[in-house]
């Protein structure tokens, strides 16, 4: 009888935790699906997009496919050599995902773009099943933990204040759908933060002494994966760590100090072992990286954010338990569940000490949305269990319909720019073939600068052309986050390439008053002339909109720039191939190139170029 009770309740578990990661792992492959059933036989091979950045990713993870170094450009079509090196950027350090995907993707013969396609299921399944475990390794509830799951998980951007109640409630919201899907950063490496905070739970709880040490190293092991694998995440989970290294330390009995002491020494060691090559590689980073993460200083404090509210909520919930003696605040559970509603407070306030924010709002999209809701589950198991479990199954349907609701904001959102995408890859894939008979691998390989680079009239090719083929781009829409390019040189591409679209400054100008129907790109003529800080309000907590007269100083420059343009200026950039779709002005390219006669693929015409 005692077997069979140990069997049926190891069961349930399993049961609990299988049922509510299927549920996720539907959610994360809805918009592949939607696109998939859409295209039928049409599809060609491109993943259906989620947010608005995972293009220059996904040709991160190209480049590695085809074995280019750590250090590369795939946009401008540079790689890093002794002759010509690259400085470190935020995709060169944070290397673990990358170098995985890649790896496994050449194991398996896969595109960048199926790579994605796979991984955002890995990741919606991975992410359920840590975090299941660390609900129900607190909780000790199977039920409430896959509930849990499915709270969490559902309501993350609603918590962010993303999604589609941020989008209705505010300007500027940046995620929809589910915001920890976003590939491969963090998508790939965001099961991990739970998987820590349950490592540390077994090592504090453990007690075996070795056992207990073990997890703590693990522990530390995992802290120092996320260091290279992505900013955001790695100082949440260290922030975390402080937050419950004194919460514990304060609130535990005074015998376990010296315990509780050595596990966190073990776990904090491992970490700054990790954090010396890692600052060593930082060194390493060029200036415009910091102009690119929008560093900003100040000591402004940032106090009223959806995830600190919900944390402030909690810990008072908290107080109110333990005062009326529902809880004892040196219970485990009850300082795990606070140093999670804390987390969000320090995250959005150490500037007050450190004197230094960087996009703050990736803390609440990414982390600090999801450790409060985490927090609220343990809220939940402590002052209001037993739930009946009508009640729970029908708060894991109404997350669930949530849920559907909001991967669905991505598939609409997205669909038009997903189809021209998919319709892209036969030419791309051709651009492909070609690069390994016209040398573009070899130049790469020997000088650091591919010797062929594609135009297009069509900014979405330029935006889609490194995920699939390595040729350099005339748009470089990766140099800021590549670290490859000044603001000068961006500059420049983007005016040479106004100037090949036949765009005038009426054009420009419509483009930087946002009075086009491209809204990437009215975005990125605003970026690559005045910078991300001038063009997005949560990056700065002294915002200075574009004025007018600066617009019109900037229209007054390209038409300046057009006017002069002469055969140094097409010496700089020499175009091999021209991709066009349906009637394309390409005057200004045949007043300096002879182009052939070109391939019609699909619905492309790609030219070959070459100088008058």
């Amino acid at each position: 009888m005692v077997e069979y009770s140990v069997n049926s309740a190891l069961f349930g578990i399993i049961k609990g935790g299988a049922l509510a990661a299927t549920a996720i792992l539907l959610l994360s492959l809805i918009p592949q699906i939607h696109f998939w059933f859409v295209r039928g036989r049409d599809w060609r091979g491109a993943y259906a997009t989620l947010q608005g950045d995972e293009f220059l990713y996904s040709a991160y993870i190209d480049a590695l496919i085809d074995g280019r170094p750590r250090r590369n450009d795939p946009f401008a079509g540079r790689d890093s050599t002794p002759k010509s090196p690259l400085p470190e950027s935020t995709f060169s350090i944070q290397f673990i995902p990358s170098f995985i995907i890649a790896w496994l993707a050449r194991a398996c013969g896969a595109s960048a773009s199926t790579a994605f396609i796979v991984l955002i299921g890995v990741a919606g399944l991975l992410a359920s099943l840590s975090l299941f475990w660390l609900l129900a390794s607190i909780t000790g509830d199977s039920k409430l933990a896959a509930v849990g799951v499915m709270f969490v998980l559902c309501l993350g951007a609603l918590a962010g204040g993303q999604g589609l109640i941020g989008m209705l409630l505010k300007p500027g919201v940046v995620f929809l759908g589910l915001p920890f899907l976003r590939r491969y950063q963090p998508a790939a490496v965001f099961p991990l933060f739970f998987v820590f905070c349950a490592l540390f739970w077994h090592a504090l709880n453990f007690e075996n002494k070795r056992r207990a040490w073990l997890y703590s190293t693990f522990a530390g092991l995992t802290l120092a994966v996320l260091v290279f694998s992505y900013l955001y995440l790695w100082t949440a989970a260290a922030a975390w760590l402080a937050c419950l290294a004194l919460l514990w330390l304060y609130l535990r009995p005074k015998g376990e100090r010296r315990r509780s002491l050595g596990l966190l020494t073990i776990t904090t060691a491992i970490t700054i072992f990790a954090l010396i090559p890692y600052a060593y590689l930082v060194s390493h980073r060029p200036a415009s990286l910091d102009e690119a993460q929008t560093l900003v200083l100040t000591h402004r404090p940032d106090p009223f954010r959806g995830p600190e509210i919900i944390g402030a909520l909690i810990l008072v919930a908290l107080v109110i338990g333990v005062r009326s003696g529902k809880v004892k605040r040196s219970e485990p559970r009850v300082i795990f569940g606070a140093s999670f509603a804390l987390l969000p407070l320090l995250l959005f306030n150490q500037q007050v000490l450190t004197g230094r924010s960087m996009q703050p709002y990736h803390f609440e999209s990414f982390v600090a949305n999801y450790a409060v809701l985490v927090g609220l589950v343990i809220l939940a198991a402590l002052l209001y269990q037993p739930i009946k479990s009508r009640s729970l199954l029908w708060i894991a349907a109404l997350c669930f319909i949530w849920g559907v609701v909001e991967v669905s904001m991505p598939a609409l959102a997205n669909y038009r720019s997903n189809v021209a995408a998919d319709e892209m890859v036969p030419v791309l894939l051709r651009l492909k073939e070609l690069s390994k008979q016209d040398g573009t691998l070899a130049s790469l390989r020997d000088q650091g600068r591919a010797s062929t680079v594609v135009f297009s009239p069509e900014r979405d090719v330029m935006g889609l052309l490194p995920t699939w083929t390595p040729q350099g781009t005339l748009l470089g829409m990766g140099g800021l986050d590549f670290g490859s390019g000044s603001q000068k040189e961006r500059k420049e591409l983007f005016y040479m390439y106004l100037y090949y679209s036949a765009a005038d400054a009426g054009r420009l100008r419509e483009l930087l008053n946002e009075r086009t129907n491209d809204t990437f790109m009215n975005h990125y003529a605003r970026v690559a002339i005045f910078g991300h800080e001038r063009v997005v309000p949560m990056l700065s907590f002294d915002f200075k909109p574009v004025q007018e007269w600066e617009i019109e100083e900037e229209v007054s420059t390209y038409q300046a720039y057009a006017d002069s343009f002469s055969r140094e200026k097409v010496s700089l950039h020499p175009l091999t191939y021209v991709v066009t779709s349906g009637e394309s002005n390409l005057s200004r390219v045949d007043l300096w190139y002879e182009r052939d006669a070109g391939e019609k693929i699909g619905e492309y015409n790609l030219y070959r170029v070459r100088l008058r």
